[in-house]
């Protein structure tokens, strides 16, 4: 006969038999808390790249299609007057926009880096060509200077083209046009486009300013600026009625400009910077020799 206190002796106690269940039950929690906290740092992460996102840089004077489309108008093929090259200048309202126009004869477009000379007299026409990152004071997209590439990018899908005497206004991520000024030692730069074929191209910058375009109507060249501060959109629209057919931006804003009017007194344009950005660019009219 078995006395009680064998009995408590004999009893088999299986150790560990709950704590194991216990330990799968806390593994499967951890497991679960471990992939929900891998899951939030990997959203958390998502979060601070986009709110992070670099923003669109600001320009030094102001605060930004497809294939390649582009129109060339040759500067020499103008009739001439029998006169020195001069700057007609006249004035325009449409739709509450009121505009002044420039339209150089006998002259010749150039593209240069650095304040032009203001006591150069054979300059008609100077006004401020690419724009300059505001934080690294670097030209924003191509730039192409004499056939010599100083700047490149396409964060502006607009562009200028001067080879010898036939200047080329276009659009497009990529274009011939630029291997080829290189080429011939012409020049080229990009900047905001306007209108192309006598359509507005939409731009994202809603803020207002003063504007200024190079543009072509009836196969020349011509430059039209804006008298108050307008929106892309509207100085854009305004330009097509007028019948411009193709236009890209100059730098606007405060931009500082110039021309000759037909008394031949130099009117100038924006605010001179007592600091400017040593590779600032300019389009110059000049008197052809």
């Amino acid at each position: 006969m078995i006395s009680k206190e064998d009995k408590q002796n004999n009893e088999v106690y299986i150790l560990g038999t709950e704590t194991r269940g216990e330990k799968k039950k806390l593994s499967s929690v951890s497991r679960l808390i471990i992939l929900l906290a891998c899951l939030i740092v990997v959203v958390a992460g998502i979060l601070v790249l986009v709110l992070k996102k670099e923003p669109d840089p600001e320009y030094y004077f102001e605060p930004e299609v497809t294939p390649e489309q582009s129109i060339s108008v040759s500067t020499d093929d103008r009739k001439s007057t029998g006169k020195e090259g001069y700057l007609e200048i006249s004035e325009d309202t449409v739709n509450d926009v009121p505009l002044r126009i420039f339209i150089p004869h006998e002259a010749t477009m150039t593209l240069s880096l650095g304040m032009p000379d203001r006591s150069d007299s054979t300059i008609l026409y100077a006004a401020m060509a690419a724009d300059i990152r505001k934080d690294n004071k670097q030209i924003v997209g191509d730039f192409v200077l004499s056939g010599k590439q100083l700047a490149r990018g396409v964060a502006k899908k607009g562009f200028c083209a001067i080879d010898n005497e036939t200047v080329t206004i276009g659009v497009g991520e990529s274009t011939p046009l630029l291997e080829k000024v290189i080429e011939n030692k012409g020049s080229f730069f990009r900047q905001y486009p306007l209108v192309h074929n006598g359509e507005i191209v939409e731009n994202k910058l809603k803020n207002k300013s003063i504007r200024h375009a190079l543009a072509v109507r009836n196969d020349e060249i011509i430059m039209v600026s804006s008298k108050n501060i307008e929106s892309f959109h509207d100085f854009s629209q305004s330009l097509i009625d007028i019948g411009v057919s193709d236009a890209v931006y100059l730098v606007g804003g405060n931009a500082y400009g110039w021309y000759c009017d037909k008394d031949h007194i130099r009117q100038e344009f924006g605010k001179e910077q007592p600091d400017i950005p040593e590779n600032i660019s300019y389009i110059t009219w000049r008197l052809k020799k």
